[in-house]
């Protein structure tokens, strides 16, 4: 009898043809009414004779059901965010043949592994790409029958393409070229008065409008603590901040730099009650005069909250300056409340300079997102000199972090490592020379993941690289971590604390402005993933033929169960 959700045992298997050899294994599937079944053949390219195949099922990832779920109740019964559809009939675009040796697992997000091949599941392909096969359009069917509707896709790839060891099966939305872009899931925050309303009107609610569409607009950083909560870094200063048509800025928050707690939960989204004003040591607001020895460098890039040990909010941001050529950061602690408790300068380009060579420090990026995991300020840069062996630039790559009071407590050289990336090799760079082909030029950063994003130089090439706090590889290389063009509205947050990301798209014209909140996901997400039992080993001998056959049970519409 047939129970959602109950466990089966599936046999994969590796079948030898030549020699008789055959390598099982055993794996716990879930019944959910749809099998994903595959078979891979490898054949000898002159005799036209199998010599191989293995077969195998898949696992379709929890998220694809949530996301269906969540995609069609929250955008389209509650009419959230700006569509009513769900985007993820995309996740089986296209086919890929990867050498990650992980099994399935119910989490999965994305496609693991080098990728070895791969193929679009409707569009032909008769080129040299060396990775890509095509769709057998003549051979892969559709079949109805009393019980189950069988998709059988067929897809072959020639002598020169996917060649090396298979080990993974995946679905997926995108191209090699596209996979790391961003994935907009489901709306989780868009909707105001109506279904697909999204809009805040300054005629109906002028106080919301003007909170969205100013505050969101001017914030020097937006923090986010949750999906729909955080702080705003505001310079009341700018009077394109204070003078608004629509709402009476408080006069005494007017002139300061101010903290300012939200959540578009609510109606006015910004609690006036709980503002705080980041003030200098004298209870005066922080102003830049250049005439004062001190106060010239009085000024603020980024603020972040942080909870202590001891369960007390401060806040501690920076500010950005330079003297001479030389790269320095004023650090700034403040109580809950505003009061200053301290201020330092560090000079960046000496205090971090390698005194071997006694060359400075050029820094890239300062991130203040981190000081909300431990109150440190994370900085990012290098130190370089040039080998005389090859007369080229050598990069020290490091990650530094500093607490409030200016203390280094890391110092990381954060040399980029290839792993077991095939990708480098195409590009002229190994793990002798990659430090003269590239240098860290910016960071991003969650609770446990840390994307560093390093460009070109000496005939090297720009790519991404995912590393753990504590520097174990995570990803060797990404192409992205952003949208894909045309998404010139949408911004990205890190929810602090958290590996979680979303997007916030904010649009504004004439007397309205669109506010929605959507899922994020950092890489094109997978629609499935079967593991070989063994790894196949395709080469220039052999041609191949993977078929993929999806059984679904049809759902008995015309009996009722009591």
């Amino acid at each position: 009898m047939f129970i959602e959700g109950q466990s089966y045992e599936s046999i994969a298997y590796n079948k030898d043809l030549l020699s008789g050899e055959i390598s099982e294994s055993k794996k716990s599937k879930r019944q959910r009414g749809i099998k994903g079944k595959v078979l891979l053949e490898l054949f000898n390219a002159e005799t036209k004779e199998k010599i191989k195949e293995a077969y195998t099922e898949n696992i379709i990832p929890d998220l694809y059901f949530k996301d269906t779920f969540l995609g069609h109740f929250v955008q389209g019964i509650m009419g959230a965010g700006n569509t009513r559809r769900c985007d993820n009939y995309s996740w089986f675009e296209y086919l890929y043949l990867t050498d990650n040796d992980k099994p399935e697992n119910a989490n999965e997000q994305r496609i693991m592994g080098n990728i070895i091949g791969f193929a679009h599941r409707n569009t032909t392909y008769s080129g040299n790409d060396t990775r890509r096969g095509t769709i057998n359009r003549a051979e892969s069917k559709f079949e109805v029958t009393d019980s189950k509707i069988k998709m059988n896709f067929v897809f072959d790839f020639p002598t020169h393409a996917a060649n090396g060891k298979i080990e993974s099966i995946y679905w997926a939305e995108g191209d090699p070229d596209n996979k790391d872009y961003f994935y907009l899931g489901t709306a989780i925050y868009g909707r105001e008065t109506a279904d697909s309303d999204y809009a805040v009107y300054n005629t109906t609610n002028p106080k919301r409008y003007w909170a969205v569409n100013t505050l969101f607009s001017y914030a020097r950083t937006i923090k986010f603590t949750s999906p729909t909560k955080g702080w705003i870094l505001a310079d009341s200063r700018d009077t394109n901040i204070t003078q608004s048509s629509y709402i009476q800025f408080p006069d005494s928050l007017k002139g300061q730099w101010l903290m300012i707690p939200f959540d578009i939960n609510t109606n006015d989204v910004v609690f006036w009650d709980k503002v705080v004003k980041l003030l200098n040591s004298d209870g005066n607001a922080l102003n830049i005069d250049s005439s004062h020895a001190v106060r010239k460098y009085d000024g603020l890039s980024h603020v972040c909250p942080y909870i202590q040990p001891d369960g007390e909010l401060i806040f501690i941001g920076y500010y950005l300056y330079s003297i001479n050529s030389e790269s320095y950061m004023r650090i700034y602690k403040w109580t809950k409340v505003g009061v200053q408790l301290s201020y330092v300068d560090i000079n960046m380009s000496q205090s971090f300079k390698d005194t071997a060579y006694n060359v400075p420090f050029t820094y890239r990026t300062v991130s203040s997102d981190g000081i909300y995991l431990d109150g440190c300020i994370d900085i990012i840069g290098y130190t370089s000199r040039t080998d005389s062996q090859f007369n080229e630039t050598v990069y020290t790559n490091r990650w530094i972090r500093v607490d409030a009071a200016g203390n280094k407590v890391q110092d990381m050289n954060i040399k980029p490592k290839i792993g077991n990336s095939t990708w480098f090799g195409n590009k002229g760079m190994d793990s002798g020379n990659i430090e003269r082909r590239c240098y860290v030029y910016n960071f991003y950063r969650s609770a446990n993941r840390i994307y560093l994003y390093y460009t070109s130089t000496q005939g090297g090439t720009s790519f991404y690289q995912v590393i753990t706090p504590q520097g174990n590889l995570l990803e060797a290389y990404k192409m992205y971590f952003s949208f894909p063009n045309g998404y010139g509205n949408y911004y990205y947050h890190n929810i602090l604390g958290t590996d979680r990301w979303i997007s916030r798209y904010t649009y504004a014209y004439n007397n309205y402005v669109q506010l929605c909140i959507q899922a994020l996901l950092t890489s094109r997400p997978i629609g499935a993933h079967t593991k070989l039992a063994q790894p196949v080993e395709k080469t220039e001998a052999n041609t191949m033929k993977v078929q993929y056959m999806f059984e679904v049970d049809l759902i008995n519409y015309g009996e009722d169960f009591y």
